[in-house]
């Protein structure tokens, strides 16, 4: 549900049809179709070369960030061809038909949303790694890689249930002689109100609540952090440890810092649309050009990530690099 919303606004007419806007479609559609394609080869070029630099890397901390590579990498691939094809047919309508369209109609809602939930829970587990590798250092090393993989699994096993009744509501019906890949309660539960509230708590579960804990947990993190004396040891050993600690922990809050930015407004948009949709201007100009912003936002999670972590992965090596060169040269003082 959270990236199957972009056609539930109506671009150039009201309910009754009889509101147009000075939209020039033509031109609209080729600037979404090739704002998708960056998205695309960017998601996919960075995700990928994310995905194996931290599989390659010996830091515990790279497979969790592995996870949120592959995470969007999925997300990058079942969506964004799915809304180039629309933006260059110009419909939402769905091109297979049959019971293998209604196959692909809810496994593409599925599993993109299902990544945006691992993405979230991921979130969690960088931030509780980093905490115990600050409070509890003493029990960081001895969690193991295999551990790792076991949370993470979890993520994504969590998230294929949270996620498991589009299976049910996501099919294929015709509406005004188109197939749509449309979601729908019916007959088994009446649909606005369980939808309401299903939505409310995928967007408190999958979005809200991990960023309150990630929040919670860094908050901590920072303040040990910062109260922390070990630091002025003047081994190398803890110099080197301390310094990537720092670096790790500041990329883990920009990484939450730049999901949080990208999804808030995307956050309160739908709030607005599930209780207060009496108060929406469906027939405005500015509404409809703010709902497409918050949109297209909310995609940018999936190229944000490697952008961050490459520029943090550099700043370790180089200040790893740095502090060798200091002990060789405070050695080669004391010969």
């Amino acid at each position: 549900m959270f990236v199957n919303n972009s056609s539930e606004f109506s671009l150039g007419a009201d309910q009754n049809g009889t509101c147009l806007l000075p939209i020039d479609f033509k031109a609209m559609k080729i600037t979404y179709a090739f704002i998708y394609s960056v998205l695309l080869i960017a998601s996919l070029a960075g995700n990928s070369l994310l995905l194996f630099a931290s599989l390659k890397s010996n830091m515990a901390m790279n497979v969790l960030i592995a996870n949120i590579a592959a995470s969007d990498l999925l997300f990058s691939i079942v969506h964004f061809p799915r809304e180039i094809v629309t933006q260059i047919k110009g419909s939402t309508a769905f091109l297979v038909h049959g019971w293998i369209g209604s196959l692909l109609c809810k496994i593409c809602a599925f599993v993109a949303d299902v990544t945006i939930a691992v993405y979230t829970l991921a979130l969690i587990l960088v931030a509780a790694d980093r905490l115990v590798a600050v409070v509890f250092s003493w029990k960081y090393r001895r969690i193991t890689v295999k551990q790792r993989r076991f949370l993470i699994l979890c993520t994504w096993i969590l998230a294929l249930a949270i996620h498991s009744p589009y299976f049910y509501t996501f099919r294929l019906d015709l509406i005004n002689g188109q197939t749509i890949c449309i979601t729908n309660w019916e007959p088994a539960f009446h649909h606005e109100s369980t939808h309401a509230g299903y939505y409310t708590a995928l967007l408190v579960t999958v979005l809200i609540v991990p960023l309150i804990t990630v929040c919670i947990l860094q908050t901590i993190t920072l303040l040990k952090l910062r109260n922390d004396k070990w630091g002025r040891h003047n081994s190398s050993g803890s110099q080197r440890h301390k310094k990537r600690n720092k670096v790790l922990l500041k990329m883990s809050v920009v990484i939450a810092l730049a999901f949080a930015l990208c999804w808030l407004p995307f956050i309160a948009f739908q709030f607005l649309l599930l209780f207060f949709s009496s108060l929406i201007p469906h027939c405005s100009l500015r509404f409809i050009i703010f709902s497409q912003f918050v949109f297209l936002l909310s995609l940018c999670h999936s190229i944000v990530n490697p952008c961050i972590c490459f520029n943090f992965m550099h700043r370790i090596r180089v200040g790893l690099k740095r502090l060798r060169l200091m002990k060789q040269s405070v050695h080669e003082t004391d010969l």
